[in-house]
């Protein structure tokens, strides 16, 4: 039998940048056919070119042994679906409204909501979710419900293949278990899935067939039983050491040295982003803050760094009340920051790693004397930065934005703990990074830890938070659903649990 769908010698450039170069990629009808690779290996731009996204620079598509040049609309019409890893939705629309946006049944020239009500019903109990009415909306639904929607909306609209892109990204374990259910039921019905993850235990759990991209090409293939987590990873990676680096020393009974005491933040809207959160960090630990994101770690980080200002509580550092204190002063007295997103607030893009190096403390000695930047100073620091966090591809003139992402995160590694700070906020600080990078990371970390600094590590990545933490606190709607003090015995069955904000999923005490 022909695939149903067959992608032959696919290259897409993007100006000098190659994401796609001569790709062969199948899919059977009822199988999974897993695409994994590192950030940038080309995966979701191949399946944007299936999708009618993009269109390939080079090679030729066949849909059930027919040849394809189409976009987004003719993709639907050949049964193509995408549920992309940001969900494509308005919060504020029903979900029939978005089920049907763009795509409306028509009966005398009007919308026929009565027809897609009731296919959208028979869809929503067979998801089951028949408690759920195709007029609620959209946002007064859960992460889990509402990549659900995504599901059927693409089904509503006629998919026979759908392609699944980093769909466990924001969900719970227990989430993550019913999606792999209904992937399955999928399968038996004869759809055909395309899974893009970087998650291997999850693509060894679903996948018929596993093809791995390194760099845009494609670096291996497997079918089912063939491989293992670490053989993927090392197909993904091109090398033998693909072993995480972890905590071996778990604990850190130092002083307590970042208090919060009764947290609360309150958006413009009314809404309470962070709900009566205490907690210590202590010298010597790392302090994992997990759940679903989107409930509070982002605001929580925020109010620690003094970006938002409090509505109710306190925040002492050393014994010492910052609750009122600007950014600035904040830092000057031993906060420093790994932003969530080094694009946007780590790093300022068009300027050098000189300058990203010192900043905030450019107008200090040695790199100023009497109001003027010393240029050579600055030259001789970023040379020492540049040797002892490994930083590479770096050249008088060069802005940030021309280096790798793993680079780009050294550099604000570099400025951050290069000024000791008492509490270090890492926020999501391996996200996107190759395992080279990652193992780069957390060995700082670690170390950082070693030399007694507090360190409150938010991460969406669970293995990572438990890979790493010393304790470990669970953010559910802005409150904590739970605490975990001793780790190594701890499931992601249980910390799922407290994700998904289950009462009395506590395992100790802040």
């Amino acid at each position: 039998m022909d695939p149903i769908v067959r992608m032959e010698s696919i290259t897409k450039r993007f100006g000098a940048l190659t994401a796609n170069e001569g790709i062969d990629f199948t899919l059977n009808q009822g199988e999974t056919h897993a695409l994994v690779g590192e950030n940038g290996a080309g995966k979701t731009t191949l399946m944007r070119i299936l999708y009618g996204q993009y269109a390939p620079d080079g090679g030729r598509i066949f849909i059930d042994g027919e040849q394809c040049a189409y976009g987004v609309a003719g993709a639907l019409k050949r049964g193509i679906g995408m549920v992309h890893q940001n969900f494509m939705q308005i919060d504020r629309m029903s979900i029939t409204e978005n089920i049907i946006l763009g795509h409306a049944p028509a009966a005398a020239g009007f919308v026929d909501y009565r027809a897609a009500r009731a296919k959208i019903r028979a869809l929503l109990t067979r998801f089951g979710m028949q408690k759920v009415s195709p007029d609620a909306p959209i946002d007064s639904l859960c992460v889990g419900e509402r990549q659900k929607i995504e599901i059927i909306k693409a089904l509503y609209l006629g998919a026979r293949v759908l392609i699944l892109d980093e769909p466990t990204a924001v969900l719970t374990p227990q989430e993550s278990d019913e999606l792999f259910a209904i992937i399955d039921e999928l399968k038996k019905d004869g759809a055909s899935i395309v899974f893009i993850s970087h998650k291997l235990r999850e693509v060894i759990r679903v996948a018929d067939r596993i093809t791995v991209m390194r760099r845009g090409r494609v670096a291996a293939r497997f079918d089912r039983g063939q491989a293992d987590e670490t053989d993927v990873a090392r197909a993904m990676i091109g090398r033998q050491d693909v072993q995480l680096i972890q905590n071996g020393a778990r604990g850190g009974g130092g002083e307590p040295v970042c208090v919060c005491k009764n947290l609360w933040y309150i958006d413009g809207g009314g809404i309470a982003r962070v709900r009566d959160l205490s907690f210590e960090v202590h010298a010597g630990e790392i302090l994992g803050v997990g759940g679903v994101e989107g409930n509070g770690q982002t605001e929580l980080i925020n109010l620690l760094i003094g970006m938002y200002r409090l509505s109710g509580g306190s925040i002492t550092l050393g014994g010492e009340d910052i609750t009122r204190l600007p950014i600035r002063q904040r830092r000057a007295k031993g906060i420093g920051y790994i932003s969530e997103d080094r694009m946007t607030t780590g790093l300022a893009l068009p300027a050098g790693a000189g300058e990203n190096l010192i900043c905030g403390a450019a107008g200090q000695p040695p790199f100023s004397k009497h109001g003027i930047l010393r240029g050579k100073a600055v030259a001789e620091y970023t040379e020492r930065m540049a040797e002892a966090f490994d930083i590479r591809g770096l050249a008088p003139g060069k802005p940030v934005r021309a280096l790798s992402g793993g680079n780009m995160q050294k550099i604000v590694l570099a400025r951050e703990i290069s000024r000791s700070p008492r509490l270090l906020i890492a926020a999501q600080p391996t996200r996107g990074l190759d395992i080279g990078a990652i193992n780069f990371v957390r060995e700082h970390l670690l170390e950082q830890k070693r030399r007694g600094t507090a360190i409150l590590l938010v991460s969406a990545d669970l293995e990572e938070l438990m890979s790493l933490s010393d304790r470990l606190l669970i953010l559910y709607e802005g409150a904590c659903s739970g605490f975990v003090t001793d780790i190594p015995a701890a499931t992601e069955a249980e910390i799922g649990l407290m994700m998904g904000g289950a009462a009395g999923a506590r395992k100790g005490e802040a």
